[in-house]
């Protein structure tokens, strides 16, 4: 018995590990919506939704053999002056991490523009007070 005891606590520490803890956490993304027309502000700086100037994205439901695109215009704003006005090109599946589209700094805050929602449907035409941009906060 105590041959065993002894076994148990000399071999004990091999299988007995420590849990690995030392992971990155990755930040949450912010996602801000932003309606036509209307604008969000980001310090002394501010980002309006103009209009959509083009929306050829593939609708959903229908085979295309173009994915297509949507263009965005938007203003940037500073204490309520235009700075200028800049178009967004936003891809079939959004903006892909790889192809961020940084649309402002103001202090320690990039804004990227994200996606634009809702997405074409095979069915109905989007109405144009329906578009939203989506921007992430990082």
């Amino acid at each position: 018995m105590k041959r065993l005891i002894y076994l148990l606590l000399v071999f004990s520490p091999i299988f007995i590990q420590a849990q690995n803890t030392t992971k990155k956490a990755t930040p949450p993304k912010i996602i801000t919506k932003l309606k036509i027309g209307k604008k969000a502000n980001f310090e002394t700086k501010s980002i309006q939704f103009i209009k959509v100037t083009e929306d050829s994205r593939c609708p959903t439901y229908v085979t295309c053999v173009w994915e297509g695109q949507a263009k965005v215009l938007i203003g940037i704003y500073e204490n309520d002056t235009l700075l200028e006005q800049k178009q967004i090109i936003i891809g079939a599946k959004g903006i892909t991490p790889d192809n961020n589209k940084e649309i402002l700094k103001s202090g320690n805050q990039t804004i990227y523009g994200y996606n634009l929602s809702p997405h074409p449907s095979g069915d109905q035409k989007t109405d144009p007070s329906d578009y939203y941009l989506e921007m992430v906060v990082k």
